[in-house]
Formats: C-alpha cells, structure tokens, sequence
C-alpha cells in the first residue's frame, strides 16, 4: 500500500510538522508495544474518584425528589447539584481527553485501536453511565490491557464496573444461590437470573452467534457469572456500591456446561467456590477458533475493508495462534495486512475518526487549549467547553453514547447517508469551529499544505484547488478536499 494512504488508513494522517516515516509499515507497528502515557496536562480523574462523586450525585438527586415538592425549587437544587458534581461537565471532559491525546499524540495508530476495542467492549448509554464512567474505564482499564494478552483483556473488561452496571450482572443469582434459597425460605420474592451479561459476552466480546450456542448455553454462562456483581452491601444502603467483585452467595452452584465442556467449582472455602469458573469459561472462549475467527474479521473490517477476504483475515488468525493471544502480535498482524490488502480497498472514514484525522491533518486547535476545560464546578458551562459534545452529537458518533451494546457501526452503509454528509460539509464550511482560523494561514493555503503532505497523489485534489482559486472560490477549498471521496474513503 502506497506510504501515505497507509497513515491515514490506520492512524489519523501527518501534522503539518510532522516527517514522512521511511517504512511506514514499521512506523506503525512500533506504536503497538508500549502503552502511551496520556499526554493531557490538567487532573485526570480517577475511575475510583469518579464512582464516589456519582454516588454522591445519585445519594442527593434521590434526596431533593423525595424531600422537596415544590417543582421551582426541585429544579434549582438540581442545577446547583448538576454543576457541583461536574453532571454536563465529565463527559466532554472526557471526549477533550481523548481527542487531544489523538490529535497530539505520538502514536496516532495506537490510539485508532484503543478507540476499536473501546466501541468493542461498548458501555451502553443508559444509567449516566457516560457522564461518569465510561471515560475513565476505557482511560484506567482499557488501555494497559492493550499490550497483553486478549484473553486477560476479556476478563478484566468482564468484570469491570462499568460493565456489570451496563449489563445489569450485579441483577442476578442463581435460582439455588444461597440468597434464593434463603429468600424462599423467609416467603420473600426471589431474585432472577439475569441473561444480560452472559450473552453479550458469547455473542459480541468473543464467539459471535457463528459458534452455534445455544440458549442452553447462554443460560449455563449466565449461572457462571452469577455472583459477579458489586461487593460491600450493608442493611439499609441506598444508591450504588463502589467495589464490584464475586459473592458467592449469589453463584448458582454445580457444575455448569458451555458449548460441551462442563465448568465444574473448585476450592474448598466456600466464599470462592464457583469464582474460577468464569476464568475458566473466559479462557476456553478465547482460545476457540470461533473467536480467532470473528475478532480478527471485525479488526480487518475497521482497518481494511467492510467485507474482509479469507486471505486477510487468516494473517491475524495465524499471528493469534502462534502468539497464543498476544494483543501486540494480533494488532501488528492487523497492520500487515492493511498493508498488503489495503491498496486494493476502501474504507469509509467513521465521523469520529474523519474528525480526528481532518484536525490532524491540517493542524487545527482541536479540541483546544486544555486551560478551556478547567472548571470551577460552580458556573454554567461556556460555549467552548461544550463545542466537542456538541460536534460529534451533529456528526452521530458519541463515542460513549452507543444505544446498543454492539456498539457504534463500522460500515460505509451505515454512515453514507445525505443527512451526515451534509453535516460534514456543514463543519467544515466553519472551519473556527475545529480550530483552523483565517488569521493564521488562507484556507486554500491550509488546503495545498494538507493534501501534499497527506496524499501519495495530491495531483487531482491540486488541480480542484488551483480551479478554486482561479475562479475567487478559496473559501471552498476545505470543503473540496476535506469532504471528497478521497479522504471520506481512505
């Protein structure tokens, strides 16, 4: 694949400063080893940190609408609540985070993969999850995972906060779980067996529905991930537990069989017998060639083409088994094949990533001076501070607000439609609004800068300049390359 088109097919394109690598090939798989440090100057929130301020928002919301009826003053404690616990702050502030260490990074394809498993191992846009978690998951848990191995990759995400809250795991327990058991006992409802989380984890984190599971199977997961849930509940606690972890009291005992292999407990203290089962289970999904298979199609349908070939696909299964799962192996495969079979292929951009990618490529301020998002968690957010949200709400892609947990698409089908072209068009036609300002440099001068450094055959996008120009019509330079085939399809 030609050198430049292979940048911006699996990174975001060259900064205007920024030296065209010799091997590309190279370039890109070096950024695979190590894990970057994020390159944000202001306070990086904790994952720990941003559970307790939104317990403590959840704890107060409860408080005012059950303690204040008058509708006027309801309205005005909540406002001062919103802004005390940063309730429309964190998510853009997460959004500025991510996109900075994009735009500014030094390794632009590692973050195009975090953003892959990101979308992946999707929280669903349910519960304020976005507002206080799902960010600081995928920053704290998501990226040191990325240089292991696949298999530790499932299993941590499998149990992280986020994703029990999400999939609603923390719901359920065994019908012969000692709490059930108890609660029959006692003539009290009993609690359900939650399928949730259990199928998500066969049919989009690992084997797909190609596997052939069955109900029986999906069931049998689920009685495996019983007791997985939140930890340190006390009599007459309100509001959402901190730590999540395993209780055996919730576990559906015995032996539970998955797709023929039966998962049996082991241990003899009776709080861990049935916790490895999941362990176990996680490994046995992993290392199928059902998930080989289907993990290494969704990777080559991001990075290469929406219906990669047998030929491209078997390049990262074959990296997977020899590594045994190494992610660092699997990804590296991922970039040979984009550079063997991706000449030949398009792939159209997602907005998030034609986002980044136009920032980059021609130097824009986006997503601006970090100083912009310090907040006093006091005032009213300004305009600039809520620009990225509002941008990439436009644009259909907020990257923490997937509506299903199969998460945002990956095909040109689903995102070539008129309406999001025009808004495309629409953004760069205020070209301010991303940070590329008339004062600095002409648009058509930004225009001819970007498409030779960016382009291995800048020649057809130059002549569309020099028309432009020729004609007074400079102002439609950005528009001409920024929204052409040629960088919506890479």
């Amino acid at each position: 694949m030609k050198t430049k088109a292979f940048i911006r097919r699996v990174g975001f394109g060259l900064k205007p400063d920024e030296p065209v690598p010799s091997n590309p090939l190279d370039w890109a798989k070096d950024q695979m080893t190590v894990v970057p440090k994020l390159i944000w100057p202001g306070r990086l929130y904790t994952e720990n940190e941003m559970i307790d301020i939104r317990i403590d928002f959840q704890l107060e919301e409860d408080k005012i609408q059950d303690t204040e009826k008058n509708p006027a003053k309801a309205k005005l404690k909540k406002r001062k609540l919103n802004r005390r616990t940063g309730r429309k702050f964190f998510e853009k502030y997460e959004l500025a985070i991510r996109h900075h260490q994009a735009v500014h990074g030094d390794q632009p394809v590692f973050e195009r993969f975090w953003h892959f498993w990101g979308n992946h191992f999707t929280i669903v846009d349910k519960n304020k999850l976005p507002v206080f978690n799902t960010g600081p998951m995928q920053r704290e848990q998501l990226r040191p995972l990325m240089t292991g191995n696949f298999s530790d990759m499932v299993y941590n995400m499998t149990i992280t906060w986020p994703m029990i809250k999400s999939l609603d795991n923390f719901k359920s327990a065994g019908p012969n779980s000692e709490t059930n058991v108890y609660r029959k006992r006692k003539n009290k409802r009993v609690k359900g067996l939650n399928e949730n989380h259990g199928r998500e984890l066969l049919e989009l984190h690992t084997i797909s529905p190609k596997a052939g599971y069955t109900q029986e199977d999906v069931i049998n997961t689920a009685y495996i991930m019983t007791g997985w849930g939140f930890t340190g509940w006390k009599k007459g606690h309100k509001g959402d537990l901190k730590k999540t972890g395993y209780e055996h009291y919730n576990h559906e005992p015995g032996t539970h069989k998955v797709l023929g292999k039966e998962y049996k407990t082991s241990g003899f203290s009776k709080k861990t017998q049935g916790k490895k089962q999941l362990r176990e289970l996680v490994n046995d999904l992993c290392s199928s060639e059902s998930c080989r298979n289907f993990i290494a199609w969704k990777l080559c349908r991001h990075f290469i083409c929406d219906n990669p070939s047998k030929e491209m696909i078997k390049t990262v299964t074959d990296a997977w088994l020899k590594s045994k799962g190494s992610l660092i192996d699997i990804h590296k495969a991922v970039l040979e094949a984009a550079w063997k079979y991706g000449e030949t292929e398009e792939k159209f951009l997602s907005p998030e990533t034609w986002l980044i990618q136009i920032a980059r490529m021609t130097g824009a301020d986006w997503p601006g001076d970090p100083q912009i998002f310090e907040y006093d968690f006091k005032s009213k957010l300004n305009y600039k501070q809520k620009k990225i949200k509002w941008i990439l709400a436009e644009l259909g892609h907020l990257p923490y607000r997937a509506k299903q947990p199969n998460g945002f698409p990956d095909t040109e089908a689903e995102w070539l439609s008129q309406e999001y072209l025009v808004r495309r068009i629409a953004l760069v036609n205020n070209p301010t609004q991303i940070g590329l300002y008339k004062n600095s440099l002409p648009e058509i001068d930004i225009s001819k800068k970007m498409v030779n450094k960016n382009f291995d055959d800048p020649k057809e996008l130059l002549e569309v300049l020099e028309k432009l120009e020729i004609n007074n019509e400079s102002s439609n330079s950005l528009i001409a390359t920024l929204c052409s085939r040629k960088v919506l399809k890479v």
